[in-house]
């Protein structure tokens, strides 16, 4: 697992240096708040992460998201890049990857998973200071490295749908909201009581983050 962290906190630092050519955009810290899919006893776990983005302004209307992520036990780490595209003011158009790294309890490492995507966005000012998004992110290739081994994965995530608004604090710092709602398929039946179940193959799952922008 360091060597995994090693390669992420290169992979950020490579980054920033990138940044330095194009203009620096928000710079957030996020939590984000994931339920498990199955209930214990009654009881249903949640498991938060942290997360740290940048967003490089390429050009008036393209920019580069990156995005680590990781979990409280730690068992997971996370890097997402995402580019976008403003084809209208309020429409934003793009695609990325994601990169995760999966450990066991004794952080002995167990698998990477690459998976590609493609997203769209609605962005509109709803009040003074107070802005809304909705978007979704539709998986496309998910590729996994189990010891020496890649293997293309079958796709069982439905396209997502977020829901966000944003507190514009000042002219440095903004507060944002999000739900995200993702589909998956799998065998509800195998679950005592699983979150989200809209059918015997079907849930969607949610998850809550909230992030803290600063805007140099």
């Amino acid at each position: 697992m360091k060597r995994t962290i090693v390669l992420v906190a290169s992979l950020i630092a490579l980054a920033a240096v990138a940044a330095c050519a194009v203009e620096l955009g928000p710079i957030s810290l996020g939590l984000h708040l994931s339920p498990a899919i199955d209930a214990e006893d009654g009881q249903r776990a949640w498991d938060l992460s942290v997360s740290l983005g940048v967003v490089a302004e390429i050009t008036m209307r393209d920019s580069m998201e990156i995005l680590a992520i990781v979990d409280s036990r730690p068992t997971t780490l996370g890097l997402s890049v995402r580019y976008g595209y403003d084809i209208t003011e309020p429409v934003e158009l793009g695609g990325g990857l994601n990169i995760l790294w999966a450990f066991s309890e004794d952080e002995t490492f167990v698998r990477t998973l690459i998976g590609s995507f493609a997203h769209a966005a609605v962005r509109g000012e709803l009040f003074p200071q107070i802005w809304g998004e909705l978007g979704g992110s539709l998986p496309l290739l998910t590729l996994a490295h189990v010891t020496s081994t890649w293997t293309l994965l079958p796709m069982t995530e439905l396209p997502s749908l977020h829901l966000a608004g944003e507190w514009v604090l000042n002219q440095d710092a903004a507060w944002q909201g999000r739900i995200t709602l993702q589909p998956v398929i799998t065998d509800a039946l195998q679950f005592e009581d699983p979150i989200g179940r809209i059918g015997d193959n079907l849930l969607i799952i949610p998850m809550y983050s909230t992030f803290l922008r600063y805007i140099p």
